[in-house]
């Protein structure tokens, strides 16, 4: 079903962004993995059914923004669908008035600034592409303000006015926040080190509804706030024909 996608994921060395990258591959997608560990981003390939190109880069600096957007042009420079799935925690558990300066300014970097720098540089690629699409990851607590979340819950919100913005100014693409709720990952962990692992999903169990997105007829329109959950269990490609 995404034979013709060429589609790709930051974050991809694990977690939510690793599952979603090797998902798509395996429904046939050509995938860019984007990520700053190139070890961890070795074994993708390997991994992965469908082809898969590991980029390590630091989505952060210029340098690696330009890396992505180079190795997306020698092959060939057309995006249809960019998930940006990177993202850090930072503290949880302290107040506003204490969050350290260092935090606060790294947290948003990595889940906000560069978020919408790297679109910039892959923007040309993407108006290339068909029906082409861009997926933030959300949370909950960028949704519902919770407190103790710190500049996480803060970079969400921020996350979710940059791409509510995108969807009205971008009229040829099509932009959505997806919150993936509680799932199986290192982050996870470190945000809830009680929880047992089994009581939350894992990254491919929420995958339904990314991979629904990806598809040029999905039906759910530019700027709408999806649940990831909504569609554990579900096919992806209801209603959208083979």
């Amino acid at each position: 079903m995404l034979g013709d996608r060429r589609i790709l994921v930051t974050g991809a060395s694990s977690g939510i962004g690793r599952g979603l990258a090797l998902e798509y591959a395996r429904h046939g997608a050509r995938v860019w993995a984007v990520a700053r560990s190139a070890d961890a981003l070795s074994q993708l390939p390997v991994e992965a059914e469908g082809p898969v190109t590991p980029v390590a880069a630091d989505v952060t600096s210029s340098a690696g923004r330009r890396a992505v957007s180079t190795a997306v042009e020698h092959e060939g420079g057309r995006l249809d669908v960019v998930v940006h799935a990177a993202g850090i925690l930072g503290s949880v558990g302290v107040p506003l008035v204490d969050y350290p300066e260092d935090e606060w300014r790294s947290v948003f970097e990595v889940n906000v600034t560069a978020v919408h720098l790297l679109h910039q540089r892959l923007a040309p690629f993407l108006d290339r592409g068909t029906a082409p699409a861009v997926i933030g990851l959300a949370s909950t607590v960028g949704r519902e303000p919770r407190a103790r979340w710190g500049m996480y819950a803060v970079s969400k919100h921020a996350l979710e006015g940059w791409l509510g913005t995108l969807a009205q100014e971008w009229e040829s693409g099509r932009v959505y926040s997806v919150n993936p709720g509680g799932t199986r990952t290192p982050m996870r962990a470190e945000a809830r080190p009680d929880e047992h692992p089994d009581m939350v999903p894992t990254p491919e169990q929420i995958a339904p509804l990314f991979l629904r997105l990806a598809h040029p007829d999905a039906p759910e329109p530019s700027g709408t706030r999806l649940e990831a959950r909504d569609w554990i269990g579900r096919d992806p490609w209801e209603g959208l024909g083979n």
